[in-house]
């Protein structure tokens, strides 16, 4: 139990006191007996009510997450709106009642939702933001406003707004802030971005998944809000965007888009399968030709490697001979003669053929006389 309601308490004992005096002075005078005793307990409880109802009228408790301001019906300031310059902050005050009325507002945290939605939102109906796009795309979007009122500004609020400013101030200036960003984005911008173009490691061209500006739209949101709502005694925590809707002749335009982005893929895809294919058999090509190649070379070489050899051979043996013969002019002849010898008992030649051995040097050499 708080101490206000303490107060009440004793403010309505009292009152009740006055009631039972009263009825007991009535009860007396009846009997024309003494109504002393009721008059006494009735202005006893006179005194004890209009006490306590002022103290209690006056105890102004406000609690963690509030604030009071005072408005002043005798002696303030016009200017001011007649409140106090200063509001009340947590604790208990004690203000001049029926002069000095104190307001109560909440300092906690306040969510006002627009939503598409019914029974989402502070509105028991569809209530999302219709904007329109730089490109005449109408989209909906649900929004969240987190913000609460400034106590040092409580007077700002309540001069201008009263306990109004949720719905003459928050809902409105949101909503015409919203449109106005919106208007400056393409319908792409807030579906998906624009893709972006990169290179990987090999130096190739890579498209990257689109970027939403979504995000740079809700910063933008809260940058312009703030000191609008900090103007109106209030301070803006977070503007969510929490969800936008398209219409549905721009999803089947973006799906036919999509459909389409996905066959020229895969006929990008085949066509660079068939590429690789073709350029793999002509490597494979390249490299079967240059073994060929390769092996024809080494055979030729082997080949020629083996004729030189055979030739220098040859020269070598045709060396010898000659270095033989020069040094036995008949050794060819006796070579010769030795080879048929075996095989032939007489030769006949014609009269007139040269004889094909010198007979008479033969003979001097082998120490015969010609006859």
């Amino acid at each position: 139990m708080t101490l206000s309601s303490i107060l009440g308490f004793l403010s309505l004992a009292g009152w009740m006191a006055v009631l039972a005096g009263v009825g007991i002075a009535i009860s007396n005078a009846a009997q024309n007996r003494s109504t002393r005793g009721g008059i006494a307990l009735a202005g006893l409880g006179f005194v004890v009510g209009i006490t306590f109802f002022l103290a209690s009228s006056g105890l102004v408790i406000v609690g963690p997450t509030q604030v009071a301001v005072v408005f002043q019906s005798i002696g303030g300031d016009p200017e001011e709106g007649n409140l106090w310059k200063t509001p009340l902050g947590p604790g208990v005050h004690i203000i001049f009642p029926i002069i000095n009325e104190p307001i109560l507002y909440s300092t906690a945290v306040q969510t006002y939702t627009m939503s598409r939605t019914v029974d989402e939102g502070q509105l028991r109906r569809a209530d999302a933001v219709e904007a329109r796009t730089r490109d005449g795309q109408q989209v909906l979007i649900d929004v969240s406003v987190l913000y609460r009122i400034d106590r040092d500004l409580a007077n700002t609020l309540h001069r201008k707004w009263q306990n109004r400013y949720e719905s003459d101030f928050v809902r409105p200036i949101v909503r015409a802030a919203i449109r106005e960003q919106v208007a400056s984005y393409s319908v792409n911008d807030l579906y998906g971005g624009t893709s972006l173009i990169t290179t990987d490691e090999t130096g190739r061209a890579r498209k990257e998944q689109p970027v939403s500006k979504l995000p740079e739209l809700q910063r933008n949101l809260n940058r312009d809000l703030r000191p609008v709502f900090a103007e109106n005694g209030l301070f803006l925590q977070e503007l969510l965007i929490r969800e936008i809707t398209f219409s549905e002749e721009f999803i089947r335009a973006v799906e036919q888009k999509q459909v389409a982005e996905q066959q020229a893929e895969q006929a990008k895809q085949e066509a660079a399968r068939v590429r690789t294919l073709a350029e793999g058999e002509a490597n494979a090509l390249r490299e079967r030709a240059a073994a060929e190649a390769e092996a024809l070379r080494k055979r030729a070489e082997g080949e020629a490697a083996a004729i030189r050899a055979r030739a220098a051979a040859e020269a070598e043996a045709l060396a010898l001979i000659n270095a033989e013969l020069s040094k036995n002019p008949l050794l060819l002849q006796w070579r010769y003669i030795e080879q048929i010898a075996p095989k032939i008992n007489m030769i006949l030649l014609p009269s007139n053929t040269p004889f094909l051995f010198d007979i008479e040097q033969l003979m001097q050499r082998a120490g015969a006389t010609p006859r």
